[in-house]
């Protein structure tokens, strides 16, 4: 099995453990969270749980696990208090360079590892990749920041640097609900959730898997009060987790 992945799951779930974020849970349907290029993902290594019980007191969600590249830098991504962080960008100290990271104090740092490449290994002067894993700690928006950097030159501003925010919203906020898959042909047609009370959804980032016209699904989501959608249609989300009905 991949080390990478057996470290990061270790680290995740011993932190999980030792703060009480692992929650049980009745629903013994497939779990799917949803990673940050909109497609669904089911229960692996580098995530220790993805989906919610059914009215789940406020302050038991299962915390998620969320991971980010170079390619996503100058990004804003949400969370709530207890997800975690995964930051791993390209690393070669044997250039004297080295990513110089900061962070607010509502991330806590768990981990920080350099990773060698998975070939090349051998190769002297062979680079790699820099590892770090955040627990989000606190609510509001939270920040990190790198730069590229040689420790005994000066910055000049010119370096390559790396931003990600991270807006965290309080779980009270969540949308936490049962519905079922629609497809609307509206706006060259798109598909929406039908939820409890005919509540209508319109999710940015629904997966391919359940853009199944009438599958019924179980999800949590991100208000996203700050976008417009030119469907015109129901509240817009941001699915956080995903699972069907069975």
């Amino acid at each position: 099995m991949n080390i990478r992945l057996l470290t990061v799951a270790a680290v995740i779930f011993l932190v999980c453990m030792a703060s009480g974020c692992v929650t049980d849970s009745d629903d013994t349907g497939n779990n799917t969270s949803i990673d940050d290029n909109g497609t669904a993902t089911s229960d692996v290594e580098e995530q220790t749980g993805t989906t919610d019980s059914s009215d789940v007191a406020i302050g038991t969600m299962t915390a998620v696990s969320r991971s980010f590249s170079e390619n996503d830098s100058q990004s804003t991504v949400y969370a709530i208090v207890g997800d975690f962080i995964i930051v791993e960008l390209e690393e070669n100290p044997t250039t004297g360079y080295s990513w110089n990271i900061t962070y607010s104090e509502g991330l806590k740092l768990e981990e920080d590892e350099f990773l060698e490449a998975s070939t090349n290994v051998s190769l002297v002067g062979a680079g790699g990749s820099h590892m770090w894993i955040f627990q989000v700690t606190d609510t509001g928006e939270q920040s990190l920041s790198a730069i590229y950097v040689r420790p005994w030159e000066e910055i000049t501003g010119t370096e390559d640097s790396y931003e990600l925010t991270i807006n965290v919203i309080p779980e009270s906020e969540l949308i936490s609900d049962t519905g079922t898959v629609i497809y609307n042909d509206l706006e060259g047609g798109f598909y929406g959730i039908i939820g409890t009370d005919d509540a209508k959804y319109d999710p940015i980032n629904l997966p391919e898997d359940f853009s199944i016209n009438g599958t019924e699904v179980r999800f949590t989501a991100y208000p996203r009060d700050d976008m417009m959608s030119f469907h015109m249609w129901g509240q817009i989300v941001e699915l956080r987790t995903i699972s069907p009905i069975l």
